[in-house]
């Protein structure tokens, strides 16, 4: 004869995790339903983990001009500083900013591309106040407003300072 004893916590400990198991193992059924139902789900969850695996923030990182233009830097720009930041949300938004020192050639076709017109001093007195926030580094533009010629085009979040005595071009942009 053989005699079991169990105490009650152990029997308490049994029904918990056999309730844990059935929890998890609708929790696997509802999503397998859901990616067969709805396939853009899976698409969701793997933009969720990509942007997780990419988020994060960077100061004067090599990758950064990669990270920020999804090309190799070109050899006529130096970067003096960089930073950038990429929020862990399954939607693609950053912030970078830029100190680069470049050839003028290369500094017309970045202005020609961005479609920039220059912009009044007073003008640009304005974008100091609005563009800065608690991400803008110390370095970026951090002389008096008309030490620079500065470039932008409406509806476009950022600017491009131009250091009229040393020819750098601090940029930056954000899509949040």
């Amino acid at each position: 004869m053989s005699l079991r004893c169990e105490t009650p916590g152990a029997h308490a400990m049994k029904r918990v995790i056999k309730w844990v198991l059935l929890a998890l193992g609708s929790v696997a059924a509802l999503f397998a339903i859901a990616c067969f139902l709805m396939p853009d789900v899976m698409t969701f969850f793997l933009l969720q983990a990509d942007s997780i695996r990419h988020a994060g923030t960077w100061e004067d990182d090599p990758k950064n001009w990669y990270r920020a233009f999804n090309e190799k830097q070109p050899a006529t720009v130096k970067v003096v500083h960089s930073k950038y930041w990429r929020s862990n949300h399954f939607t693609y938004e950053y912030i970078y900013y830029f100190e680069v020192e470049a050839t003028p050639a290369w500094r017309d076709a970045f202005l020609r591309r961005q479609n920039v017109e220059r912009v009044s001093p007073s003008k640009a007195a304005t974008y100091r106040q609005n563009n800065h926030s608690d991400l803008t580094p110390v370095w970026f533009a951090p002389d008096p407003v008309d030490r620079y010629d500065v470039w932008d085009k409406a509806g476009y979040p950022g600017s491009i300072w131009i250091d009229k005595t040393n020819g750098h071009i601090f940029f930056h942009d954000e899509h949040v």
